[in-house]
């Protein structure tokens, strides 16, 4: 099962229950919600009011605005070291910690801070196995205070690789051995919804994962292995250079990344403004085909 994976990737709910309060985890809920608007694709709203209601004890909420890069026509985009360092001490985080990462309804959220830590050398970072929603279906305990972590020294050093730009995606659309995968769901992929990110449609000679089929729908858990590794090997992914991973913003396609990192892949690459920049530059090639 996915629960066993190198690195500890995942945690499952059963597990920090019996954990919660140890002294060394650092817990947090990452979630943000993309509500559709009639004229835009959607509106951004902090998940932080949620939190508020009820969390899972001993849990802070992590604002990913406060870790992006600020005055941006492009949301969520991986800011400079200072800033990502500051805001991680400020949230307890260190060498001495592990952290675990959850969020609602989409782990992608979760996954997006998790993707951050390891581009910053942090590695001792776990994605909670259903979130919040597998944490409630079970009736685990919930709490409505707030949490705020003793202040630590963060020191992330930035690695290349881990996001590119518009540039290297370029550089690559029209080679045999990159797969460029677009995250989103398969409508907005094809172009077929009234609303988009600029144009209709996706980066040309892109395919389609949606982020979403790699969950069990009923929990929100991560389907086995063996079922991931299936919808990979469709597209004989797991064979090829180089994997470029891709969305409306960064964030869907980072859990893309986290589960070829969990099937051993370890050559990819998300491209931070994905089509909120990609698609509103009409000198880049998009197809709806």
């Amino acid at each position: 099962m996915i629960n066993d994976f190198k690195d500890s990737m995942l945690v499952n709910t059963e597990w920090l229950a019996k954990n919660y309060s140890q002294p060394h985890l650092r817990i947090f809920d990452c979630t943000v919600w993309l509500k559709p608007q009639p004229d835009k694709i959607y509106e951004i709203v902090s998940g932080k009011p949620d939190y508020d209601k009820e969390h899972i004890p001993n849990s802070d909420f992590l604002k990913l605005e406060d870790i992006s890069i600020k005055d941006c026509p492009y949301p969520f985009m991986m800011p400079d070291e200072e800033t990502f360092n500051n805001v991680m001490s400020n949230k307890g985080i260190g060498s001495d910690t592990h952290v675990i990462l959850y969020s609602r309804e989409n782990i992608q959220w979760a996954t997006r801070v998790w993707w951050m830590l390891k581009s910053m050398s942090f590695n001792n970072v776990s994605i909670l196995n259903g979130g919040f929603d597998k944490w409630k279906l079970e009736n685990r305990p919930l709490s409505s205070s707030p949490v705020k972590y003793p202040k630590n020294s963060f020191k992330g050093v930035h690695q290349n690789g881990y996001f590119c730009n518009k540039e290297e995606v370029l550089k690559n659309l029209n080679k045999d051995n990159i797969t460029i995968i677009n995250a989103l769901r398969e409508t907005l992929h094809n172009g077929s919804e009234k609303v988009n990110y600029g144009r209709p449609g996706h980066i040309k000679n892109s395919i389609n994962i949606p982020s979403t089929t790699m969950l069990n729908q009923n929990d929100k858990s991560y389907k086995t292995l063996e079922e991931l590794k299936e919808i990979y090997n469709f597209y004989n992914i797991l064979n090829k250079e180089k994997v470029i991973a891709y969305c409306g913003g960064g964030i869907a396609a980072t859990n893309i990344a986290f589960v070829l990192t969990a099937l051993g892949y370890n050559n990819i690459s998300v491209y931070d403004a994905s089509l909120s920049e990609w698609a509103k530059d009409n000198s880049l090639p998009m197809t709806v085909d």
